[in-house]
């Protein structure tokens, strides 16, 4: 009887809504990925179980993982938030998806030039290294949710995981500061274009901006936090009332810093991020929107300073005011985009059906334009519903986080999910021309192995935190 009786407790533990979403998006997925097949016409296809088992296995197996992941959170903390899990788990299915439409295999082989003139295909192998990377960091988010970090950190520190994150912030910002610092010496540039912001790690390429994303993240919630009222309040001289500039110069040091490092780097989309992300932690510890005001008039005349002086910037702005200029030079990139966006229409040429590989770096920078290629408008608007979902949910945890004895992680949720919502901006903004490109990736679906990585890390902190905060 207690057997049964124990039973029936599991099954109302079990997070029903999550699951049923993440079935469905297995499901969404794998019939996604055989159209691809179908339409392209592939010999390999073959209507058997182990036929389609053996096309379906390697993409479907990190989304299989977000299920035993969601299983894991049953047992150990079922009041955990349900929404976050199957909506990183739809945009990460469409970023197998649309890797493996771009997979030679899958489409009609676009060759492209290396600087010694040898042909080789573009998109090759793709598929299989971007499953590597999201079931990569699938095993990390679940690393992060199920370790007894809380236990190995008052072990060692005398102090939970979060308030090691909170006390030791200068230490964190020292090991950003020497991870971008390392790059001068270092960095390495494998796609030939100028910027050495790589470490070469032997069996792949590791971006050390992504982690300072989380870094300054980290330092920022820890700072603020402590000197919140102070950076609320403010003084007078003579007429004029004028902010506790004492104890902001820290913080705009720290940025400054942080901003001239990259842009000597010539990384210009991640100080864009990190500014963006800055003040939006301003505003939410101080609720003064003079600091935002001040904060976008500083960089519109850095930006137009760096347009004068940085010819990468000022090309940048030049081909996103008139790509058509330079059609078959620079520009072509855009214009190409341009084309695909257009010829996608409402609904899409369909799975399988565009030629979205004939936009260069389709894969990274321009993954969106694909979508909306084979998928229309009504896709794009779909991907885009699916962020502004992640997005709320994570203002939402922070809202609901109580502001006076936990501020620090109500900072942090703010700046985690920022990080995501400043990012999936811009780089739609880069495609769509409403803003000039800038080379930062979209979050969960562009290729890229750093990126993938660092954002399941965020979604970790995230619902780490979400499940910490049911036991105030």
């Amino acid at each position: 009887m207690t057997t049964l009786r124990d039973a029936f407790g599991q099954l109302r533990r079990l997070r029903l809504v999550e699951l049923q979403l993440l079935i469905t998006v297995l499901l969404f997925f794998a019939a996604g990925y055989l159209l691809v097949v179908v339409a392209t016409g592939q010999s390999e296809l073959q209507t058997t179980f182990q036929g389609l088992l053996h096309i379906l296995w390697p993409s479907s197996l990190p989304l299989v993982l977000f299920l035993a992941i969601s299983l894991g959170l049953s047992l150990r903390s079922p009041t955990a938030d349900q929404l976050i899990l199957p909506l990183v788990a739809l945009l990460a299915g469409l970023s197998l998806m649309m890797t493996a439409r771009l997979e030679p295999g899958l489409n009609q082989i676009v060759f492209c030039s290396n600087a010694a003139g040898e042909r080789f295909p573009c998109y090759e192998g793709i598929a299989a290294r971007q499953t590597l990377w999201v079931t990569l960091g699938t095993l990390i988010m679940a690393t992060v949710l199920f370790t007894p970090l809380d236990q190995i950190c008052i072990r060692w520190f005398r102090h939970s995981f979060i308030d090691v994150l909170d006390h030791y912030r200068y230490m964190w910002l020292a090991l950003g500061m020497i991870l971008i610092l390392a790059t001068f010496i270092f960095g390495v540039d494998p796609n030939a274009s100028g910027v050495r912001v790589w470490f070469n790690l032997g069996f792949f390429y590791f971006q050390p901006s992504e982690l300072l994303k989380i870094i300054l993240v980290i330092f920022m919630a820890s700072y603020l936090n402590e000197y919140r009222e102070a950076v609320q309040s403010s003084y007078r001289l003579g007429p004029f009332t004028l902010p506790p500039l004492p104890y902001l110069v820290p913080l705009i040091g720290m940025w400054g810093i942080a901003m001239m490092t990259i842009v000597f780097q010539r990384d210009l989309g991640a100080a864009l991020l990190l500014f963006g992300v800055f003040l939006i932690m301003l505003y939410a510890a101080t609720r003064r929107s003079l600091y935002v005001i001040a904060g976008v008039t500083a960089f519109a005349g850095g930006a137009y300073i760096l347009y004068r002086l940085l010819p990468i910037v000022g090309l940048r702005v030049s081909v996103w005011l008139d790509p058509w200029a330079t059609a078959q030079g620079s520009g072509y990139q855009i214009v190409q985009a341009i084309y695909a966006l257009a010829s996608g229409g409402v609904f899409g040429a369909g799975l399988g059906r565009g030629v979205p590989e004939y936009v260069p770096a389709v894969h990274t920078d321009f993954i969106f334009v694909a979508i909306g290629e084979e998928m229309g408008l009504a896709g794009t608007l779909a991907v885009l519903i699916a962020y502004m979902l992640l997005i709320f949910r994570g203002y939402h945890l922070a809202l609901a986080i109580p502001g006076r004895f936990r501020g620090f992680e109500q900072l942090l949720v703010i700046g985690l999910t920022s990080i995501i919502a400043v990012q999936t901006l811009i780089i739609l903004g880069g495609n769509l021309r409403l803003i000039p490109l800038t080379g930062i990736t979209l979050p969960f679906i562009s290729y890229g192995g750093s990126s993938i990585v660092i954002n399941f890390l965020i979604v970790a902190l995230l619902l780490r935190i979400s499940v910490s905060d049911q036991r105030y």
